[in-house]
């Protein structure tokens, strides 16, 4: 009798100390600490506003391009009648030692634009910037500053902006890993509310919003893998989690969500993050695996590697083509039937013909700004383009037909 008691309370314990881990884990917010994490000023400024050489234009030139099959065709500029028109420069914030960040990612909601930083190397430190188009030319409206943590990713929807961050400073906050989330609200060029939600691994790779049914997810790297971070009303939580080691990218194709690691990719629930119809990556690179992945209108892959560009069959995982597009692709933008790719000091316009890639048309940055201008990634929204050059800045276009 003794020793059934002692069960009984033992059992107790186990289910208190396991509800105690659960709820640790899931309930991760923090809202009156994350104002510490993530400082806000609404202050509109022109001091980073450069609009020097304003009014340059880039041209789209021809190039060749070779697929898988070693066949090289000759792009055409005249398939891609647009030009680019330069519209003036952000520079980049500085960080904690008076060091300027690196721009890193555009993420653009209305007529506003957010630019994600990071401090290069091993440091951490960060920010946002958001801009708007004023009478033709970018104007800074407000800004994020994150000194203990970098900002990795970002994404918006619902009324909010979502940062993927490393936080240096995470054990001070009782969150179980450096990678993190955090949540602004907007309204307009205005931020405000700011919240932290704690994930699990190392870093936070990507954050992605589906406007299907109002979820944020987010991937995370080492011991992490794929969250779902759900709203009441406007408070979050992470309200499920899979582990997916070394996670890099997740798209939304047709309402699943879509998630790589480097060597596969894999579907995950929407709700409860339960991981089916994994495949193996079968694409062979020359030293490195799945980096970016995009979802087009049909549903179907484009994943981006070292020098790759990538169309993947998603119902039969087959290979559909695959492109050189003359280095490594950053970012891959789909806006309409163009696909708009990141390489280097470049941007190589493609689009999908009977399921074969066909470069279109590239223009070179270095040529016209001179320097090491290293293109980390670029984002076309509506006639505007955003290039986000590390510590040079973004780069701000308009797309104009030539």
């Amino acid at each position: 009798m003794l020793r059934n008691k002692y069960l009984l309370v033992a059992a107790l314990l186990l289910s208190a100390t396991i509800y105690s881990c659960k709820k640790e884990t899931q309930e991760v917010v923090q809202e009156d600490e994350a104002a510490k994490i993530i400082k806000i000023d609404n202050t509109t400024s022109s001091n980073r506003v450069d609009l020097t050489n304003e009014g340059v234009t880039l041209n789209f030139q021809a190039e060749t391009e070779t697929n898988a099959f070693g066949k090289t065709t000759e792009a055409t500029a005249t398939a891609f009648p647009f030009q680019l028109v330069y519209k003036g420069k952000i520079e980049p914030q500085l960080g904690v030692n008076n060091n300027p960040l690196s721009a890193l990612e555009v993420s653009a909601y209305g007529n506003n634009y957010a630019i994600a930083y990071q401090t290069p190397g091993a440091a951490y430190g960060g920010g946002v910037d958001v801009i708007q188009i004023q009478s033709g030319v970018p104007q800074l409206v407000s800004s994020v500053s994150t000194p203990d943590a970098d900002i990795t990713c970002i994404n918006n929807g619902g009324g909010r902006l979502y940062l993927g961050m490393d936080l240096k400073t995470y054990e001070s906050y009782k969150y179980p890993a450096p990678a993190v989330v955090g949540i602004v609200k907007t309204n307009g060029g205005s931020l405000s509310e700011p919240q932290a939600v704690g994930l699990e691994g190392y870093s936070t790779k990507d954050v992605k919003y589906n406007e299907y049914n109002g979820k944020l997810y987010a991937a995370s790297s080492s011991n992490g893998g794929i969250s779902v971070i759900s709203f009441n009303g406007q408070k979050a939580s992470r309200t499920a989690f899979q582990p997916y080691g070394g996670s890099r990218s997740i798209a939304i194709s047709n309402r699943d969500i879509i998630a790589t690691n480097g060597y596969s990719y894999a579907t995950f629930d929407a709700n409860t993050a339960a991981e089916t119809n994994y495949k193996h990556w079968p694409i062979p690179s020359n030293s490195v695996g799945i980096g970016s992945v995009a979802s087009l209108t049909n549903g179907n892959f484009l994943f981006g590697n070292n020098y790759y560009l990538i169309h993947v069959d998603k119902t039969t995982n087959a290979l559909l083509d695959q492109v050189d597009v003359g280095g490594w692709v950053n970012s891959i933008s789909i806006v309409a039937d163009k696909i708009y790719v990141s390489t280097g000091n470049s941007l190589v316009v493609a689009q999908i013909e009977n399921n074969k890639i066909k470069v279109i048309a590239k223009t070179h940055f270095q040529s016209t700004f001179g320097g090491n201008f290293n293109v980390i990634s670029s984002r076309i929204a509506g006639s505007y383009v955003f290039v986000a050059c590390g510590s040079r800045g973004t780069y701000v276009f308009n797309l104009k037909k030539s």
